[in-house]
């Protein structure tokens, strides 16, 4: 059965639902939208390069490379697509502000100040976390404490540091732990090479039987023992180099520099804490002062130690050596760093005349105004024992 065929009518009407059909269909491509010259070129030749020229600051500038610079390795048609449409707008409301429209001037000026205070806050926290970041590297630094660390198996002659850098004690830790397997082995190698020779002498006096009864006997360890053992024996050289080398580092002697280093080191270190108990003493708490104060004697003798002794105690941490401090500590057996501190509180020989002149004014004055005090006081009481109102002691303000 013949189909007949469709009339040009039909045709052309199918044509043209094709044809309307089309033009919705959402076009796939081939390959990214990145790669595509027709969306290259105007896109970096003429949007890109106008919004550039049209922008009215730069900040708002800046703004725009940094976001196509965001945006260029964007792959989907869709988000391309409104990224393209948003940059229009913008190339749009930049040439009406160039061209004098007061309110897209006023909306970019508004953006250019955004612009400045969200970079003044970037830049804010940047110094912030850069300032963190090094106050934790300053508080755990690796300083020389002035004393030696003693060679080891582990390690050579070092200064001793604190807190010791990470990759000195992962080194430490990991000889430590290498030397610990290499003696594990050591001796499980050590044991089969002595069951190889036992297993040697077994069959050695094994043959010598068989000789004597003419039983024929091919041994296994007897004609290669050499073979056997060499493996073995091999290992354990190299695990007695390893040992020697081990002993070396741990006799190696100090070198002339780092010695000098360390003792420069405990004399800053001495300075150090000079200069810190100088600053206690003038006023200032440290964290030794506080961590002194806090600390008390032993418990079992706390226990026995009557109220008194404690606050004596308590008192006797301070770093002052002159008043009730110096009187207490003196009590106690303390040795004062200089005995004769006290005598600043009554002052010098040569100005003893005058410092008591000075005192003798002082009570002299203290005692008038005592005088005046006491006699204003009886002045305000009345003849009835009651405190007379202020404007009845002075009369009318006016």
């Amino acid at each position: 059965m013949s189909i007949p065929l469709p009339s040009p009518e039909s045709l052309a009407h199918r044509a043209q639902i094709s044809s309307l059909v089309s033009s919705l269909r959402p076009t796939r491509l081939r390959t990214s939208v990145f790669n595509l010259a027709a969306h290259r070129i105007p896109t970096l030749w003429t949007l890109y390069r106008k919004l550039l020229r049209d922008s009215p600051t730069g900040e708002v500038r800046w703004r725009v490379k940094e976001m196509f610079h965001r945006d260029k390795s964007m792959r989907k048609a869709v988000d391309v697509k409104e990224r393209l449409i948003m940059y229009h707008k913008w190339a749009d409301m930049f040439t009406r502000a160039k061209q004098g429209d007061a309110r897209s001037q006023a909306v970019l000026q508004r953006y250019s100040r955004l612009l400045v205070a969200h970079e003044n806050n970037r830049r804010m926290r940047r110094y912030i976390l850069e300032d963190i970041a090094w106050r934790n590297r300053l508080r755990n630094r690796t300083i020389l404490t002035g004393s030696y660390m003693r060679p080891t198996w582990y390690n050579g002659p070092l200064p001793r540091m604190k807190p010791l850098p990470d990759h000195a004690r992962e080194l430490i830790r990991t000889r430590r732990q290498r030397r610990e397997h290499r003696v594990e082995e050591y001796a499980k190698l050590s044991s089969l090479k002595e069951d190889l020779e036992r297993e040697n002498e077994f069959e050695v006096a094994l043959l010598k039987i068989a000789n004597k009864q003419r039983v024929p006997f091919e041994g296994a360890f007897v004609r290669n023992m050499e073979e056997w053992k060499q493996p073995i024996v091999e290992r354990l050289d190299e695990i007695n180099e390893t040992f020697k080398r081990d002993n070396e580092r741990a006799a190696r002697p100090f070198p002339p520099e780092m010695l000098a280093q360390i003792k420069a080191a405990r004399i800053e270190k001495i300075a150090n804490k000079t200069r810190e108990l100088e600053r206690e003493r003038r006023g200032e708490m440290t964290r030794r002062a506080l961590e002194r104060k806090r600390k008390g004697p032993p418990a079992h003798i706390l226990a026995t130690m009557t109220e008194k002794e404690r606050r004596m105690d308590k008192i006797s941490r301070s770093v002052s050596e002159v008043g009730y401090v110096a009187k207490v500590k003196k009590m106690l057996g303390h040795k004062l760093k200089n005995p004769d501190a006290w005598k600043v509180e009554i002052g010098r020989e040569e100005d003893r005349e005058r410092l008591d002149k000075m005192l003798r004014e002082i009570e002299a004055e203290n005692t008038r105004r005592r005088a005046r005090a006491d006699a204003e006081e009886e002045r305000s009481v009345s003849p009835d024992g009651s405190v007379l109102p202020l404007r009845e002691q002075g009369g009318s303000s006016a």
